[in-house]
C-alpha cells in the first residue's frame, strides 16, 4: 500500500487537492491500534483481566496473519459489548495520557517518513480505520494528518451504548473516504 501511496503523490490532481489516505493498523503502526492500549484501559479499570487476555490473543493474531471478514466481525462485536457503559471522557483521557508512550514505539519509520514527505509536498494526510474515533483521531493527530476517519460508537448521557453508528470497515472505508474527498476537493481519480 505504501509504494502506491508514493506512487499516486508524484502525480498532480486536475481538479482537486492532493490527499494521501493510509490505513492505520499494520500500515503505519505494527498492531491493532485499538487492543493497543488494552493495558491502560485495565489500568483505569475499563477492562478485567479476562478481556486483557482475549485482547493479546487477538493482538497476537491479527499479528500472525492480519484478519478476515469474519474475524474482524468478531472483533467488533467483541469491543462493541466491552465497551457498553464506559464513559467516553475516561476513554478520551485514558488515551490522551498514554498516546505517545504506547503509540510511538509502534510506528513503522517508513510510514512516518511518508506522511512526512506528503506534508511537506503540502498534500493532506488521512489516517483511515475500523478502530473507534476517540482511538485513531488522536492517533492522527500525533502523526500529523489533516483528518481521521474512523469507526463511531452511538453514546447516550456520556457513555458507549455498544451500538455502533458507523463501521468503517470495507465498504465503510469506501464511503468515509469519499465523503471526504466531496467535502474537502481531493481528486481521487
Amino acid at each position: 500500500m505504501l509504494d502506491s501511496v508514493t506512487a499516486e503523490a508524484n502525480r498532480q490532481p486536475e481538479n482537486g487537492r492532493v490527499a494521501a489516505f493510509f490505513d492505520l493498523d499494520k500500515t503505519i503502526i505494527a498492531k491493532s491500534s485499538t487492543l493497543a492500549f488494552s493495558k491502560p484501559f485495565f489500568d483505569q479499570g475499563l477492562i478485567n483481566r479476562r478481556s486483557v487476555l482475549k485482547s493479546s490473543y487477538a493482538q497476537f493474531l491479527f499479528l500472525l496473519a492480519g484478519a478476515d471478514h469474519d474475524q474482524m466481525e468478531r472483533m467488533r462485536t467483541h469491543l462493541t459489548n466491552m465497551c457498553a457503559g464506559w464513559d467516553v471522557e475516561q476513554v478520551r483521557a485514558v488515551v490522551a495520557e498514554t498516546l505517545h508512550d504506547i503509540v510511538d514505539p509502534l510506528v513503522f519509520a517508513e510510514a512516518a517518513d511518508l506522511i512526512a514527505d506528503h506534508k511537506l509536498r503540502g498534500h493532506d494526510v488521512i489516517v483511515v480505520s475500523a478502530s473507534g474515533e476517540e482511538v485513531v483521531t488522536p492517533i492522527a493527530a500525533a502523526l500529523g494528518a489533516d483528518h481521521a476517519a474512523a469507526t463511531r460508537m452511538q453514546v447516550e448521557d456520556g457513555r458507549f451504548t455498544g451500538e455502533v453508528d458507523f463501521y468503517c470497515y470495507g465498504e465503510g472505508k469506501v464511503d468515509a473516504i469519499r465523503e471526504l474527498a466531496r467535502l474537502q476537493n481531493y481528486d481521487l481519480d
